[in-house]
């Protein structure tokens, strides 16, 4: 998928950053990967956005915290491929 900025925000040992990327990987999401870790840079620029703990994704300048997918789905336009939780209710 191309045409939006998605930054994923990772550090170092993570077991949610790591998860993160794979299921970005498997649904061919491109992303910018920026390593807290390894540059003091990107931990400076969270922090100053009010966050402190990875991974954080940006998309088109929304922050989704933690490894939830499904809402990176949501905000890149993919709600096709998510069914909400009252969807399995109406029934």
């Amino acid at each position: 998928m191309n045409g939006r900025d998605i930054i994923v925000y990772i550090s170092e040992n993570s077991l949610q950053c790591e998860q993160l990327l794979d299921q970005l990987d498997q649904s061919d999401i491109h992303y910018e990967c920026r390593n807290v870790t390894e540059n003091q840079k990107y931990l400076d620029q969270l922090q100053k956005e009010g966050i402190f703990g990875t991974p954080a994704t940006f998309v088109n300048n929304k922050v989704v915290l933690g490894s939830q997918f499904n809402k990176i789905k949501q905000n890149l336009g993919m709600s096709e491929h998510y069914q909400s939780y009252n969807s399995f209710n109406k029934r």
